[in-house]
């Protein structure tokens, strides 16, 4: 029980006394951002996935797209941009610049009291998990951004544990011709789904273009293509067309990716792993039924 000390530093001394009690004197929790503005529709997918809708004041100008996974009650209010203007009306208490903008478009915004977060580019699942942690943090829902890392690990670990029982050679497809080659997030969730990136083996370094020559004569077991009804069209699909990448789609097992789960490297990422998985399993089940 807290006791009164008649001292020159009486009011200290009770003050430690009822902290010591079990009292305290807890400093007032700061609020949690109630206006927040996507400004990127890769950011746009982590504020989907820790923020509450209600709180959710604008997504990005790219929010009403087929890549996109807003629900419908998102997709027209407002639209974010990278953009002095726009976010001066928007008024948010938070703004989530998506990898690559510029943070001078936000600086208005935070002289005006706003929260201003740049995510970082990511080309993996760490870099996932470090931007849900800041995310977490600027939002006020570090609860959410823990439970959705756990989430996300567990299910990594249900696929390292179900991996194919032979390595299967797997080549990412773009309309444009590209593919991915070591240490980008395409290839952390081929590995993830327990594949061989055979965008690696044929030389490509990072993002970069499939050497034709070189598939012909080296062909993958499985091509995964996304953006191919998703994006938009333009010259650069023309060489998709080319006739030995069209004999090697015709010859090799092919699936479509959902290009939504991976616009960049964010919480949907385990989706396209996942995906990724179940192709490779199906595949697996062929050659032994043959």
């Amino acid at each position: 029980m807290a006791a009164f000390v008649h001292t020159s530093r009486g009011a200290l001394t009770l003050i430690g006394l009822l902290a010591f009690a079990g009292v305290g004197f807890a400093a007032p929790a700061k609020a949690a951002p109630g206006h927040v503005v996507s400004t990127s529709l890769c950011g746009d997918g982590y504020v989907l996935a820790l923020v509450p809708p209600k709180r959710i004041t604008a997504l990005s100008w790219q929010a009403n797209s087929r890549l996109s996974t807003a629900p419908s009650t998102l997709r027209t209010r407002n639209q974010g941009r990278a953009d002095a203007e726009r976010l001066a009306r928007l008024h948010p208490d938070l703004v989530v610049l998506g990898p690559g903008e510029p943070k001078r478009a936000a600086r208005l915004a935070q002289k005006n009291g706003a929260q201003v977060l740049a995510l970082n580019w990511a080309e993996g699942f760490d870099g996932v998990f470090a931007n849900l942690r800041a995310l977490g943090e600027a939002s006020g829902q570090t609860g959410a951004a823990t439970t959705k890392i756990n989430a996300i690990k567990a299910r990594l670990a249900a696929l390292n544990a179900n991996a194919p029982k032979r390595p299967v050679r797997v080549l990412y497809l773009t309309p444009s011709g590209n593919s991915a080659g070591a240490a980008v997030f395409v290839d952390a969730a081929i590995i993830a789904a327990g594949g061989i990136n055979h965008g690696a083996s044929l030389g490509i370094k990072g993002w970069g273009r499939v050497p034709l020559e070189k598939l012909a004569l080296d062909p993958p077991d499985l091509i995964i293509t996304s953006f191919f009804t998703e994006g938009y069209a333009s010259m650069t699909t023309m060489r998709s067309r080319h006739p030995l990448l069209q004999k090697v789609l015709r010859e090799t097992q092919t699936v479509p990716i959902d290009a939504k789960n991976w616009v960049c490297a964010g919480p949907l990422l385990v989706n396209a792993a996942e995906d990724i998985a179940r192709a490779l399993h199906a595949l697996e089940e062929r050659a032994e039924a043959s």
